[in-house]
Order: C-alpha cells, then sequence, then structure tokens
C-alpha cells in the first residue's frame, strides 16, 4: 500500500473539468510534472489532482511547488490549503 507522498512540482496547467454528482466542488484539475520526491514513493513523470478553486490555491501554469499528498483509502488526496496563496 503506498503512503504519503511529499515532492517538487512544476504546474504544467490547469484546467476546468466538473465531475457530475461528486458533491464535493472540485471542478479544476492540477497537472503537474514531477521535478524530484522528497518523501515517499513515486516513480512517474506526472501528478495530477483536483482542487476547488485555483486562486484558493495560488496554484496557475508555470509555479513550482511542493506538494505533500496523503493516501486515503485507493487514491491520493491534496489539500488545496497548503500553499496558503504561496506555492513556493
Amino acid at each position: 500500500m503506498p503512503g504519503d507522498l511529499t515532492f517538487r512540482a512544476v504546474v504544467e496547467r490547469v484546467e476546468c473539468s466538473p465531475v457530475r454528482g461528486a458533491g464535493r466542488f472540485l471542478d479544476w484539475v492540477v497537472h503537474t510534472r514531477v521535478l524530484g520526491v522528497i518523501a515517499g514513493d513515486f516513480t512517474g513523470e506526472h501528478f495530477a489532482f483536483r482542487i476547488h478553486s485555483p486562486s484558493r490555491s495560488g496554484l496557475e501554469a508555470g509555479v513550482t511547488c511542493t506538494i505533500h499528498a496523503v493516501w486515503t483509502n485507493n487514491s491520493y488526496s491534496v489539500d488545496e490549503d497548503q500553499w496558503m496563496g504561496n506555492p513556493h
């Protein structure tokens, strides 16, 4: 079972992609290119996750940031408030 993951990444794009009936209002997908893993085990080159609002997270294309993802059930969960407007 995978564990939590922390890595550095560049945001490649943020796109609107609503999920019908999800009820969580996570209508935006952040697509990143992984630069390096700080903690955990991840061998992929790209990592994508859903957020509620790009302006709330402070993430936009071209930004380099550290991302902490928590393993829950069978997928990773990313708290978009972890950057509080400053993703660096």
